[in-house]
This record gives C-alpha cells, sequence and structure tokens, in this order.
C-alpha cells in the first residue's frame, strides 16, 4: 500500500504535465495558424475578371484591381449591343430604338464582411456610359452619354481553394445624368432615373509578391 500511493500520484503528475504540454502544443500552432493567417489577410492581391455575357453578346467585359483586408477596388470596362430586354430596362419608350453600342467604363469599391475576401459584400460603383441609338423606322442616329452611380449588394465564392472565384449580386443605378426626355427620328424616348440589374463575372486573385 504504501508504494502504491506514490505511484498513483507519480502517473497522475505524469499524464497531467503531459496534457498541459499537448495543449500548449495545441495553443500553438493554432496561435501560429492565426498569425500566418491574418498575415496573409493583410497582403496586396490583384485580381482579373470576366463577365462572360458580355462575350456572349459579341462584346466583352473584363475588370482589373487590388484587394486587402475587407477591402476590394478596381476598374471594369464593357462594351456590348444592348438587347431589347436590356434597352428597355434602361429606357422608357424605347421600343423603336436599336442600341447596337453601349461602352461602360467603371471604378468601384467593395467592403467584404470577412477578412478573406469571400462570401458577402456590399459596394458601389460609379459609371460612365457611352450609347450609340438608332430609330429604326428613320434610320437616324445618335451618340450620348450618361453617368450613374451605383449600389449593390453581392456574393463571391471560391470553390477551388484560393484563387478562382464566381462572383454574382444585384445593383441599383442611380441616373446623374437626368432624365429628360429624347428625340431620335419618330422616336420619343427617356433614360430612367433609377435602374435594377443583376451582375456576374468569374475571375482570379493572386499575391503581388510571392509567399515564403
Amino acid at each position: 500500500m504504501r508504494h502504491i500511493i506514490p505511484t498513483t500520484l507519480l502517473v497522475i503528475l505524469s499524464i497531467n504535465a503531459f496534457s498541459q504540454t499537448k495543449s500548449k502544443n495545441l495553443f500553438k500552432r493554432f496561435y501560429n495558424n492565426h498569425l500566418i493567417i491574418n498575415s496573409e489577410q493583410k497582403k496586396a492581391q490583384f485580381f482579373a475578371e470576366i463577365s462572360p455575357q458580355f462575350f456572349a453578346y459579341g462584346g466583352y467585359g473584363a475588370g482589373v484591381g487590388f484587394e486587402f483586408a475587407r477591402f476590394q477596388t478596381g476598374f471594369v470596362s464593357i462594351k456590348t449591343e444592348l438587347k431589347p430586354i436590356f434597352r428597355d430596362a434602361i429606357f422608357d419608350n424605347a421600343k423603336g430604338l436599336s442600341i447596337p453600342k453601349n461602352a461602360i467604363a467603371e471604378v468601384f469599391a467593395n467592403v467584404f464582411l470577412r477578412k478573406d475576401r469571400k462570401g458577402l459584400y456590399a459596394g458601389t460603383i460609379y459609371s460612365y456610359d457611352w450609347f450609340s441609338a438608332t430609330d429604326d423606322k428613320t434610320q437616324q442616329k445618335e451618340d450620348f452619354t450618361k453617368q450613374y452611380l451605383v449600389a449593390r449588394a453581392g456574393f463571391r465564392w471560391f470553390p477551388f481553394k484560393e484563387h478562382f472565384y464566381i462572383d454574382g449580386g444585384y445593383g441599383v443605378s442611380f441616373n446623374l445624368s437626368g432624365s429628360a426626355e429624347r428625340t431620335l427620328g419618330d422616336s420619343k424616348y427617356s433614360p430612367r432615373p433609377v435602374i435594377a440589374l443583376p451582375f456576374f463575372a468569374v475571375g482570379g486573385r493572386f499575391f503581388l509578391a510571392s509567399k515564403k
């Protein structure tokens, strides 16, 4: 009995010491991984993306920019024929018009809920649009420009690790250039003051410098 008690105490103390060492090692690994993740999130990344739907219409849509922490900012260039469904979303009484060219230059900024810039975000866009319109009946043409301020919300999904992403959501565009009626040939039409349109893009992001 005299030997059992000291032996039991020794076993208990050894197990306790081993558990504490293991817990410290687990905590240390977790803490180090947390530091690495935080360090990576703070590094600036370059991204490039395309909007496939505009290529399907015979045009193009592409963007580039930078991101860090919860923030993303960039520039987008778009050129496309304005199909009737989008023409009628942007203009009132425009059924007698064809708009073979709509060119757009945008600068944007997004803020993400997550520091790794995945998932939900909200953002704003300044959009400068060029339109080329033709009255179908008289074949008269005109070119004009419009400016929009867009508030949007979206979701960014990374199906394959950290680089490739799919981005989509919805935006509400506020016409900064006025909604006065325009006359072209036999058509009298006007730009809508507020427009709601979806957006979609696929892209990739990369660190500006190689990770060490």
